[in-house]
């Protein structure tokens, strides 16, 4: 996406398109593929694989979506603060794995200078389909 957009703030456009894409909060529409479902039974073991020990400990995931990762994290972790800024997107994630009492979710802007954690209070930030829509200006 480009930096701005009729004079638009890039993450305004980011958000207004999520919002669009997010009526059908669907593995499909998330993952903007009609074939994400068999993609996700490849895929998400693979990543989760890759990632440190988090056992016990405090994960950070931002841009959580529909809860993709979100109920996998929460079985081994202490505790996952699950952010992402479409509220229904949030809404959705919490109804799926809302039962995981280790869970917080969380609706916010992972760029927003507003969003603060204090120092030493997460041991693992994950991310999964996030960076490619950051940029970095």
């Amino acid at each position: 996406m480009a930096a701005l957009v009729n004079g638009g703030d890039e993450r305004e456009v980011q958000k207004s398109y999520w919002m669009e894409h997010s009526v059908e909060l669907t593995l499909e529409a998330m993952m903007l593929d009609s074939m994400a479902s068999e993609l996700d039974k490849q895929e998400r073991p693979e990543i989760l694989s890759l990632l440190p020990p988090y056992e016990g400990k405090n994960v950070l995931e931002l841009g959580a979506g529909i809860g993709r990762f979100t109920g996998e994290l929460a079985k081994k972790a202490g505790k996952v603060t699950a952010i992402d800024f479409i509220e229904s997107v949030v809404k959705k994630n919490e109804s799926i794995n809302g039962h995981h009492d280790n869970v917080e979710f969380m609706c916010a802007d992972v760029t927003s200078a507003d969003l603060n954690f204090p120092a030493e209070s997460m041991d693992l930030i994950f991310s999964n389909w996030l960076l490619m829509y950051l940029s970095d200006k």
